[in-house]
């Protein structure tokens, strides 16, 4: 499972407490969160390390079951930045639009795809952009002792 970047693999980092899909008690329902390393690699002539970060995102599911089939999207790089979610390529900018879905839960992991445009240069004139998607398997994290059942 990895995070295509223009065409380019990077293999998900699972030896990290940096790779997580949080779920958390929220007002209404549960809440989940992400983040996900990938491994280093070749990019535009560089060695890059990247790195997802999706913040909470509101459900009215009440168990961790239901949030599969759950789907969140932003539109604009106001969303992402109001949010606070990011993609660091060469340095955290806000993603320009992205679409998220919990594809299944099953032995203590959430699969994931992800798919949308990320700012890969925010210093450029006009800023540059790429497409990435996301196909993964993240472990749950719902309190700090989850970490143990991955060895982290």
């Amino acid at each position: 499972m990895s995070l295509s970047l223009e065409n380019i693999t990077f293999e998900l980092n699972t030896k990290t407490r940096d790779t997580a899909f949080f779920i958390h008690d929220g007002t209404n329902g549960l809440e989940y969160m992400m983040d996900c390393t990938f491994r280093e690699g070749a990019y535009d002539g560089c060695e890059i390390t990247p790195y997802l970060c999706i913040n909470s995102i509101e459900t009215t599911a009440v168990t961790k079951e239901e949030l599969v089939g759950i789907s969140f999207s932003i539109h604009s790089i106001e969303e992402a930045d109001e949010r606070e979610d990011s993609f660091y390529v060469f340095e955290h900018e806000p993603l320009e639009q992205y679409h998220l879905q919990i594809l299944e839960i099953k032995n203590e992991k959430a699969r994931i795809h992800c798919r949308g445009t990320a700012i890969v240069d925010g210093y450029a004139n006009p800023y540059d952009t790429k497409n990435f998607e996301i196909d993964c398997w993240l472990p749950i994290i719902t309190n700090v002792s989850d970490w143990h059942k991955f060895n982290l």
